[in-house]
């Protein structure tokens, strides 16, 4: 009976084991099924592992196909922490590789030769037992299940049997969830690398930068063991690595942090062109003789580049040794690579831009001869094709020698042009550059003693000046400035200077047809002149003789009147008559001698000295009466220190007849005629001005109302204001007719002042 009641019990024992171990078995299937994250179901696999088979610690040994190290993937770890993918030691790979051949459970004791030195492995005394299960799948093997147990612990067969069934089942469901993992990672992968690739289609409208920085974003998802990312681009002149994009919080980037190309892991990845992975900095020789303690523990570096053409890096750190695996290194290498090929598109599109610029520049040099048109299409186009804060032009001052601003971009341009903002020679970067000639630039202008700051541009940040000029001849100047975040390079430098090349050769061009119709306008005024005196030449022949021809009938007709006046017998009406025909013929004879004179030739010794100011108070009197019946307000503006001037008086005094005649011609409403006489000492010039509230000068005989004949009168002969011209230019004046803004037209007349002071 009691033999009886003990079997039952050991049943009992046994069917409550069993239960107990289906149940933690069907637990840790279903944990396997159910994780979403490979990696926290290893590690929950180690304890439930320990807890099934009642060890007291369990390892998970990866094996790794292509001839890669046996690493650590999970532990229970409760003496001594590991961190995940920690390489195991000769002997404890040879102990998996053991497992894995024989497809046998194994169970070692501390003495056996293949439970020595176990450097991973947690000992737990000198006795310790060891029961390795070999995790395989068919014909894929996926580990070892190592599990260590205390002094004292045997295990049987039926353990051992267990514990085979146990493996059995696990590496199958390892091996889908490891298949089931690879996929979504594949899949993660795939969708990032299409998604980075499209936006690499879209660099134009989202940036370089962007791009880049999805990259660095997209390596959290891909390698989510990567605590820091940043990707360092070369800078134009291929000797400095400079961060571009980085994944810290705050997305700052510190652009003066550069590596020379060579020095650090980043510089020799990019020297020799391969990706370099460091398992623990504590113990890499290149980390070891460096004065500062690295700020990580473990790092991947791979290569930016196309083919020979090397741009940068991308970079992974961790604060924990061995904390990427050989994936993740053949990963980041394809991110280095997707970065490559968005600096490359970034390269030709810029390059592309800067052409389709310089084209466009170009044409339009080709196509100007105005210079100001010119040098504003320039500044213009600088902006607008490459983004710079502002572009203008100076040009040199011949009178002072400084530099002004002759075009400049947008509405800030303007307001400099208007102000004729300049710079002297040697000051700021624009006359430093004017004296040295040569081209100059920064991207720190405030620590540069030359730089002049205006306050129109308060944002400057960055300046480049580079001559314009053809040979020796320095045309002006080509200033550019930019505003962060954007720098200037030796890029934009190159560009700038061919622009300021082409502009040299252009202004010349136009220069030189600006010249060139100048002369033509000016052979054209002297044509006409010559014509206009040849005309006037003739005309005064023609009258000199015919009033000549007039004047002996018209002494023989005033003879005879005189005779007739003093016959007897004449009534009063006709004396009344006579005398009014006495009259007109000495009005003719008048204007007859006036023509003669007009036309003599004029002889320097014949001039006297006279005072304008009397002449035009003879004439306001002569004509007051005639002006008062016209209801014409007369107003003189003498200037009391007039000086006076050579001339004939009986000339002078015509001219000033002709003109007040022509303005009470004008006025036949009435109005207002003023004069002013003033004194021009800068050019030495006495200046008589009359100015009328007429009707004015029709504009179609405007230009050529000094000519012969020309008049809108209807009774006018046309030839009072050509004899005004002739004879203020015998006396070396000038004369200028405008109508004003207001009614009515002013005549000016120049005559040059006589040496002597005005008594």
């Amino acid at each position: 009976m009691p033999e009886k009641k003990a079997s039952h019990k050991k049943r009992d024992q046994e069917l409550c084991s069993d239960e107990r171990h289906l149940r933690l078995l069907n637990n840790i299937i279903n944990s396997i099924i159910a994780s979403d994250d490979y990696e926290l179901m290893m590690k929950k696999l180690v304890r439930d592992l320990a807890d099934l088979l009642e060890a007291d610690d369990c390892y998970l040994a990866r094996w790794q196909p292509s001839g890669r190290p046996v690493s650590l993937a999970a532990a229970t770890q409760k003496f001594k922490p590991y961190s995940d993918e920690q390489a195991f030691s000769p002997q404890e790979e040879a102990l998996v590789i053991s497992a894995l051949d024989k497809r046998k459970v194994l169970v070692l004791k501390q003495s056996d030769p293949l439970a020595a030195n176990l450097e991973v492995i947690c000992k737990h005394s000198e006795k310790c037992t060891l029961l390795v299960i070999p995790l395989i799948y068919s014909e894929m093997k996926i580990g070892t299940a190592i599990l260590t147990y205390g002094q004292g612990k045997e295990i049987e067969k039926e353990d051992r049997l267990c514990a085979g069934q146990v493996g059995q089942q696990i590496a199958l469901m390892l091996c889908d969830a490891q298949q089931d993992y690879e996929l979504q990672k594949r899949l993660r992968e795939t969708n990032t690398l299409a998604n980075i690739a499209r936006n690499l289609s879209e660099t134009e409208h989202v940036g370089l930068r962007s791009v880049l920085q999805l990259i660095v974003a997209s390596v959290k998802e891909l390698i989510p063991k990567a605590d820091q990312t940043v990707i360092h681009i070369l800078d134009e002149d291929g000797e400095y690595l400079v961060p571009e994009a980085v994944s810290w919080l705050n997305g700052k980037i510190d652009n003066t942090v550069r590596m020379r190309l060579g020095e650090g892991i980043a510089g020799q990845v990019l020297s020799n062109g391969a990706t370099i992975k460091v398992a623990d900095v504590f113990t890499d020789e290149r980390f070891l003789k460096t004065d500062m303690p690295p700020k990580f523990r473990s790092m991947i570096v791979a290569p930016v580049q196309s083919g020979s053409q090397k741009l940068g890096t991308i970079s992974i750190w961790n604060n924990l040794p061995n904390a990427f695996t050989q994936d993740e290194c053949d990963l980041l290498s394809a991110l280095g690579i997707q970065a490559a090929n968005a600096c490359l598109l970034e390269l030709t599109k810029t390059s592309q831009k800067e052409t389709n610029a310089l084209y466009r520049i170009s044409q339009g040099l080709v196509a100007a001869i105005d210079p100001e048109q010119l040098m504003n299409d320039v500044v213009e186009l600088l902006k607008e094709n490459f983004g710079y804060y502002h572009v203008q032009i100076y040009v040199a001052d011949p009178e002072s020698g400084d530099f002004y601003v002759r075009a400049g971009s947008g509405e800030i341009g303007r307001k400099l042009v208007e102000m004729k903002h300049h710079l002297a020679v040697g000051e700021g970067f624009v006359g430093y550059t004017a004296e040295t000639g040569m081209p100059f630039f920064t991207n720190t202008v405030e620590d540069s003693v030359s730089f002049v700051a205006n306050p129109l541009l308060p944002e400057t940040k960055s300046e480049l000046a580079v001559p314009i000029k053809v040979g020796n001849r320095m045309l002006g100047l080509l200033d550019v400035q930019q505003k962060p975040p954007s720098v200037l390079t030796s890029r934009d430098m190159h560009l700038v200077s061919a622009v300021a090349d082409q502009l040299a050769v252009a202004l010349q061009k136009a220069n030189l047809y600006a010249d060139l119709q100048t002369a033509l306008h000016q052979e054209q005024e002297t044509r006409s002149q010559l014509i206009h005196s040849e005309r006037l030449a003739v005309v005064g022949r023609l009258l000199a003789s015919v009033s000549h021809e007039l004047n002996n009938p018209l002494q023989a007709i005033q003879n005879a009147l005189f005779l007739l006046k003093e016959e007897i017998g004449i009534s009063e009406q006709g004396r009344q008559d006579l005398n009014i025909v006495l009259s007109e013929t000495e009005r003719m004879a008048s204007l007859l001698e006036r023509l003669r004179v007009a036309y003599r030739t004029v002889k320097v010794e014949d001039f006297q000295l006279i005072q304008f100011n009397d002449i035009i108070e003879d004439i306001a009197a002569l004509v007051a009466t005639h002006l008062r019946h016209n209801k014409i307000i007369f107003e003189f503006h003498p200037d009391p220190n007039l000086p006076r001037v050579f001339g004939l008086d009986e000339q002078l005094r015509q001219v000033m007849l002709n003109l007040f005649v022509n303005a009470v011609d004008a006025m036949s409403s009435g109005g207002r005629l003023r004069v002013f006489t003033d004194y021009d000492k800068k050019h030495k010039e006495v200046v008589i001005t009359i100015s009328d509230t007429g009707v004015g000068i029709e504009p179609a005989i405007l230009p050529n109302v000094f000519e012969a004949f020309v008049t809108n009168k209807e009774r006018g002969s046309g030839l009072g204001l050509t004899i005004t011209y002739e004879i203020v230019a015998k006396h070396n004046g000038r004369i200028k007719a405008e109508n004003n803004k207001g009614p009515g037209a002013t005549f000016k007349v120049w005559l040059p002042a006589a040496q002597e002071p005005a008594v």
